[in-house]
């Protein structure tokens, strides 16, 4: 229920195997964007965990993922040495001068003094990064309500980025692919983000992505974007070779982002949630990203929830989205605001009933209006009961609310979290997601990293 003023209320290295880098979710099982490796409050470098169960490469294979193993940790720990690096993967100190000084020749690891070490006696040792002149990485978000880019230099660095907000309730394919190019032409005047400087690109999309031909589906909320091959129109949108551009789920990207530097990182098991306009899940089990047979795992808006509020017939919009998603939250709000006791309710919008939506109800329960607590406590508990159809299945240790709904904050939260505690049998952690609304260029960006290591660290 709303609280209102007043209420009380490697392992070894990748050469024995690869279970999971608890701050990197891999798309696929040797694709590793990122290890684990961060300074503890000891100033200490820890390094993924591992799983023992050996893994039957050829030394040749084995070398390869040994390389990558240590391009992911030195670039999640800009200014490691040769020796931390050892502590971490645990092969020989042969083993790593080899395949350091084979990644320097190559021009992706280079050797720097740190500003620190200036000031110690004797002789520093020199200190290992990835390099910047491999080109621009870009990341793009495409949602109903938004188109998001990023670029980064290989090490991290953002370099720029761009939102342009759709003006449409329901934007179509032609008018989003015009946002992205506009988007993406934005971050090009730095100099550093042409098409032909463009290393990897990986675009976020909502809906379920046939990794064989890159098509997208169930993406009702944008007019034409079923059956579209995204690969080749954003590569033709943007002038870039197709074989440089990755389309993945917004949300699988999402919760990736938030396992490697979010509210996900270090924890096994993570159900992740976006409330928006669509409603979209993304979980990870065991360590692992969890996509189901043909990419769908996660497409919680279709849960059969409509209670008694079924969406168009032939929308193919899902029920629990259509009764718990940000439109559902619209038509409630509305309808209450033309009631005789949603006077306040319309007042917050400004007289205009159509203009009523999730934050003007929001703002009128941190005010104490009836009205607004009223289609607050149906709506939310709508997506508590959505939410734990999900924990009932997956046991999540801990569950992330993203999305536009999420501006709701703690409000919305506190609610979730009451109403889930009557309604599954083991309650999870409840929080916001850290990047909120961007997770899906971060993941995006995090993502394109991977794949520029993969392609330059090819698999024997």
């Amino acid at each position: 229920m709303a609280v209102v003023p007043g209420q009380s209320g490697e392992h070894r290295g990748h050469l024995r195997g690869h279970r999971r880098c608890s701050s990197c979710i891999p798309l696929h099982r040797a694709d590793c964007g990122r290890g684990d490796s961060r300074r503890t409050s000891r100033g200490r470098f820890e390094g993924p965990r591992v799983s023992t169960a050996p893994l039957f490469d050829s030394p040749q294979r084995a070398r390869v993922r040994n390389r990558r193993s240590i391009l992911d940790v030195v670039h999640s720990n800009r200014g490691i040495t040769r020796t931390q690096l050892g502590s971490i993967i645990k092969l020989s100190k042969t083993s790593i001068k080899e395949i350091c000084d084979d990644l320097i020749a190559q021009g992706l690891l280079e050797e720097f003094q740190p500003r620190s070490a200036e000031r110690q006696q004797g002789r520093p040792a020199l200190s290992l990064r990835v390099t910047t002149h491999h080109g621009v990485l870009l990341g793009i978000d495409i949602g109903a309500d938004k188109v998001s880019a990023r670029s980064s230099t290989f090490a991290g660095d953002v370099l720029d980025s761009s939102e342009v907000r759709t003006r449409r309730e329901k934007p179509d394919r032609a008018y989003l692919l015009g946002l992205v190019e506009q988007a993406v032409s934005a971050i090009r005047p730095t100099g550093r983000g042409t098409a032909e400087q463009f290393h990897t690109v990986v675009v976020s999309t909502p809906g379920v992505v046939d990794p064989q031909t890159n098509v997208v589906s169930l993406a009702p909320q944008i007019a034409g974007w079923d059956g579209l091959d995204l690969r080749a129109a954003v590569a033709e949108c943007i002038g870039i070779d197709p074989t440089r551009v990755f389309v993945e789920r917004q949300t699988d990207l999402s919760v990736l982002a938030e396992s490697i530097a979010g509210a996900a990182k270090g924890i096994d098991t993570v159900l992740y949630v976006h409330l928006g306009i669509g409603i979209g899940g993304g979980i990870i089990v065991r360590g692992e990203l969890s996509r189901g047979a043909s990419g769908a795992a996660g497409e919680l808006g279709y849960l059969p929830l409509s209670f008694g509020d079924e969406p168009p017939a032939g929308s193919r919009i899902g029920a629990w989205e259509w009764a718990a998603g940000g439109r559902a939250w619209a038509r409630h709000g509305r309808a209450a605001a033309m009631e005789p006791g949603g006077a306040r309710l319309l007042e917050l919008a400004d007289g205009d009933a159509d203009s009523v939506d999730a934050e003007v109800i929001f703002r009128g329960v941190r005010e104490g209006d009836t009205a607004s607590v009223d289609v607050f406590d149906r709506m939310a508990y709508r997506i508590a009961a959505g939410i734990a159809a999900a924990v009932c299945v997956i046991n999540p240790e801990r569950v992330l609310v993203a999305g536009g709904l999420s501006k709701g904050g703690e409000l919305l939260l506190d609610s979730l979290r009451d109403d889930l505690s009557t309604l599954v049998p083991i309650m999870p952690d409840v929080q916001l997601a850290t990047f909120g609304g961007d997770g899906g260029v971060v993941g995006a960006l995090h993502k394109a990293t991977a794949r520029a290591f993969d392609a330059l660290n090819p698999l024997p």
